[in-house]
């Protein structure tokens, strides 16, 4: 590349800035583009660099098997695994718990909501964790220690340094701070403000909960010795589950005939992003990602190769020129190559300051952090190098023109083509510009149509203007009456309902057996006060809450269980349990628990309710109510914001010494489908701008069909041909590309919509609507590329074009 060719192809861009602004800003848009999703996909794929020997550490993951249900793969497993791991001297080097949970701290009077993280000390060695201050083993070791982060620090302390020794209150337990830690990348599988000792009072958790076998409590990590693999280790946890108390204690049909009641599995951190739990959405997300990158940078790329190789063929007395005056082919060529590479760099420096501007952007759609720095000395590197590869790859077919074209001719003004191969190169590109709008167009209005579906179906109960304020579970029973009397008696609040979760809000739930005789069906088991259907205007099929009496306190953990409690079924249950109508369920005894252990008495049906994600099968559903272990009170009312600032001024006269935390259940649930309906919104730009760089290629291609037709055209006009003649001459050219690309991609749609919907039991019924309004979208911005070259030709007068 020559100092004097670069000055040339910059005059050369300066000389046309619209041909110049198009192809850069194309060029720019797929770049900024191609270069967050390569920088998202390396942080969310490589493993967590602080990490030691990433693939020896496995997390353990587990799956039900109840009968009826069609649980995936949990990304945790019971906490006994840690326990019989070491107890059984598995080949495992290190084993730790980690339950993640958020609570207020105190320090003085300022008090602050974080992310804390309980766990073993050998969390400490296995992630490779540092502390910035103080002794982080420490931490880890003594119940009454907590470490912090400097962010958690600083809302605390307003300070981040000379923390270690202060004192923080957490959930009542005076604890000390003995380390401050570094913030963890965004790759890494640990996510914390605060990490405290698993075994700290402040944990939370009883004893049946860290020996149960069959909870999915939270998480449980283990390094593995010299020789063992993930495969080895997977087999070694099945076995244990298999033989384990939880499996013989669960009902007969969960085991029946050779069927396992659960699964467990060791996945490496290093395979995680491919073949852990709940990464099927992540990959197809991902995967979609990159295509759309490829997709974008190849039409951008067509798009350049298009514009310019007509810019080429209108320079074809400058080339003879240059060729007369002895410039080489191997000079001629490097000319075409430095100006493409000069808009591809020029390109490049554009698209970096896209990708800056719309990182935050990117983040928020796609619930990801950016950890390594788009500046970084590294990637500006791999971006420059790109840039030079792709100018010179677009660079090499408008050389090619230039070196086909013959001197004499051109010095004597007549034009040349590029050549009939040319022409089918160029029409290939063409069809492949429209395949790739016509799929990407195709993809956006499927995911979104789904999106829009899944999020305006019923569940059976209503969810607008309410309020779900979560309450910290070491609330003592007059706090929680004086606080609910309180929020009650507000002239904001409508209705006040109490639960253990905000329904919808968990797709899996607590499942426990209910029988009827020969019938026995899992249902999905609530907790709920006597006010919750009334505020969520639950339709109440048959029976009656009206003067029904609870227990008044939370049993005693060694308590027999009570027999004959109440219960409301929906209406899906009771007809799962065999009874013909509502009100024949009415009265009637249940056995309730894995070996029918209780007795519950049905006093209500209503009607069916939803509380599964839209991928996941419908449940039988059952309602407990009780006046105890409620962790979250639903507001009803006309003003949300009125409710909101009534919670903020009734909450710290009853509850000082927590943050309230409150959000409204329609945004709640929502956030269930967040990442649906942001791919569906993303995958809709993209194909907006696919049909934008479509249009510019079947622009460049109505200018060059005119361009070398434009004899044909006026001897037609001469011979009496109208503007209907001359349209369908630029028809002919173009019709049969469309079908071509029609031909492939409308295939495609429908293959990669079943392939998106099979992850969904709900599905929106489309047709074939999403293929209709690709292809209509398609010819759309065609015709619109090609009017302006279709009404000039129309236009053209005969005498100056016999005249050229």
């Amino acid at each position: 590349m020559k100092l004097s060719d670069l000055r040339v192809s910059w005059r050369q861009l300066l000389a046309e800035p619209a041909y110049s602004l198009v192809v850069v800003l194309g060029l720019a848009v797929a770049i900024a583009a191609g270069y967050l999703i390569a920088i998202l996909l390396m942080d969310r794929w490589l493993p967590d660099p602080t990490v030691p020997a990433p693939d020896r550490v496995v997390r353990l993951e587990f799956k039900g098997n109840i009968p009826g249900r069609s649980d995936d793969w949990f990304d945790s497993s019971p906490y006994v695994f840690r326990d019989e791991l070491l107890k059984d001297k598995a080949p495992v080097t290190q084993v730790t718990r980690v339950l993640d949970d958020e609570l207020t701290l105190r320090a003085g009077e300022r008090l602050s909501r974080v992310k804390i993280m309980f766990t073993d000390p050998d969390i400490e060695p296995m992630f490779g964790l540092k502390a910035l201050q103080g002794d982080l083993k420490a931490a880890l070791q003594k119940p009454d220690a907590i470490a912090l982060t400097p962010v958690a620090a600083e809302r605390l302390f307003g300070r981040t340094t000379d923390i270690v020794g202060q004192r923080v209150r957490m959930r009542g337990q005076d604890v000390t701070v003995t380390a401050v830690v570094p913030v963890q990348a965004g790759n890494s599988q640990l996510e914390f403000d605060a990490i405290a000792n698993f075994d700290s009072p402040s944990n939370g958790l009883d004893d049946r909960a860290k020996k149960a076998w069959y909870t999915v409590s939270g998480r449980v990590f283990a390094r593995l010795a010299d020789g063992a693999t993930p495969a080895q280790m997977s087999t070694l946890l099945q076995d244990m589950f298999d033989r384990s108390p939880g499996t013989r204690e669960s009902p007969p049909e969960w085991s029946a005939n050779g069927r396992k009641a659960g699964f467990m599995r060791a996945t490496s951190l290093s395979r995680l992003p491919f073949d852990g739990a709940r990464q099927s959405t992540s990959l197809m997300l991902y995967g979609a990602l990159t295509a759309v990158a490829a997709a974008m940078l190849t039409l951008a790329c067509i798009n350049y190769v298009n514009l310019s190789s007509v810019r080429t063929l209108r320079r074809q007395r400058e080339i003879a020129i240059r060729k007369s005056l002895g410039a080489s082919p191997m000079r001629l060529a490097g000319q075409f190559i430095t100006e493409s590479t000069l808009v591809a760099l020029l390109a490049g420096v554009l698209g970096l300051l896209l990708a800056w501007m719309l990182a935050p952007a990117m983040s928020d759609l796609l619930d990801a952090h950016f950890t390594a720095k788009l500046l970084a000395p590294l990637q500006l590197a791999a971006l420059a190098l790109g840039c030079v590869v792709l100018g010179c790859l677009t660079g090499l077919y408008p050389a090619r023109v230039a070196l086909g074209v013959h001197c004499a001719p051109a010095l004597q003004g007549r034009k040349q083509s590029e050549g009939s191969r040319g022409r089918q190169l160029r029409r290939a590109m063409t069809v492949l510009q429209f395949g790739a709008a016509l799929t990407l167009s195709g993809a956006a209005v499927i995911v979104v149509w789904q999106s829009n579906y899944i999020a305006g179906l019923d569940m059976g109960f209503q969810t607008a203007n309410r309020l779900a304020v979560n309450l910290p579970e070491d609330l003592k029973p007059d706090q929680y009456r004086s606080l609910f009397d309180a929020l009650k008696a507000s002239p904001a609040v409508q209705s006040i309902g109490a639960s253990r979760d905000v329904p919808g809000s968990n797709s899996v739930g607590m499942v426990d057996g209910l029988s009827n005789g020969a019938t026995k069906v899992q249902a999905r088991m609530s907790a709920v006060d006597l006010d919750f259907l009334k505020t969520y205007q639950v339709p109440i099929l048959a029976g009656t809450l009206d003067g029904l009496q609870l227990p008044e306190a939370r049993p005693a953990p060694d308590a027999p269980p009570l027999q004959d409690r109440p219960i409301v079924l929906d209406s899906t249950a009771a007809t799962a349990l065999g009874f013909a109508t509502s009100q024949d369920a009415i009265g009637a005894s249940l056995k309730r628990g894995r070996n029918s252990e209780r007795t519950v008495r049905v006093v209500a049906v209503v009607g069916a309710i939803k509380q599964e994600g839209a991928r996941n099968i419908q449940q039988p559903q059952a309602f407990v109510p009780a006046r105890y272990g409620m962790a979250v009170l639903t507001l009803q009312g006309k003003d949300m914001a009125a409710m909101r600032a009534a919670v903020n001024d009734i909450w710290p006269r009853y509850v000082p010494d927590e943050v309230v935390d409150m959000i409204g259940v329609d945004e709640q649930l929502s956030q269930r489908y967040r990442l649906d309906r942001n791919t569906g919104l993303l995958i809709a730009g993209t194909s907006l701008i696919a049909l934008l760089l479509a249009g510019f290629g079947v622009y460049a291609l109505a200018a060059y069909t005119v361009q070398r037709a434009a004899l044909e055209i006026v001897i037609r006009k001469l011979h009496g041909a109208g503007h209907r003649h001359i349209a369908q001459l630029l028809i002919k050219e173009f019709l049969p590309l469309m079908g071509l690309a029609a031909l492939v991609s409308l295939p495609l749609i429908w293959w990669l919509g079943q392939q998106y919907l099979a992850g969904f039991v709900e599905r929106a019924n489309m047709g074939g609507w999403p293929l209709l309004a690709a292809l209509m979208g398609t010819l759309l911005m065609a015709g619109l590329a090609g009017l302006r070259h279709g009404l000039a030709a129309m236009a053209m007068r005969p005498i100056l074009a016999l005249r050229d």
